[in-house]
């Protein structure tokens, strides 16, 4: 038996570095130590592992690289909820995020110590991506594409 099905599937764009996008599905583990609830994509990728696998429509699988991806794009309506005991932790910030051939607009929760809890700070923090929320989309961006963000409030 396959250990795919064990996964809870979850429908992704991925935005290459050059370009290219892959739609698929992000394969999420069920259950995770750190909450209640489904793994997050922010959580998968932000794992040690370099790869990830993407399901792909025609039944074929992919295993991308975390370095070569820029974003990857989901429903918000999708995406697992933040863990309700760390909502009160968050500041919202809005931002500005400019990657290679695109920009996006949106808003990013930052949970920091009180005395770090800048922007700067988030951007410099721990883990490859980070998570931006623009409406009816949840993007999460590699630190390392990155080209300039600019905070808008």
């Amino acid at each position: 038996m396959s250990d795919w099905a064990t996964t809870t599937r979850l429908p992704a764009a991925v935005t290459l570095a050059g370009g290219d996008v892959a739609i698929g599905e992000l394969h999420l583990q069920p259950i995770v130590a750190q909450h209640d609830g489904p793994e997050s994509p922010a959580e998968m990728l932000n794992r040690p592992e370099e790869f990830f696998p993407l399901a792909l429509a025609d039944g074929g699988v992919i295993f991308l690289s975390k370095a070569t991806v820029a974003v990857v794009a989901c429903a918000s309506a999708d995406v697992p909820d933040q863990d309700p005991a760390r909502i009160e932790a968050t500041v919202r910030v809005e931002i500005d995020v400019r990657v290679p051939g695109a920009e996006y607009r949106g808003t990013a929760a930052l949970e920091l110590p009180p005395t770090r809890a800048r922007t700067l700070d988030f951007l410099n923090g721990a883990g490859r991506f980070f998570t931006i929320v623009s409406g009816p989309t949840t993007r999460f961006v590699n630190r390392a594409h990155v080209r300039s963000v600019r905070p808008l409030d």
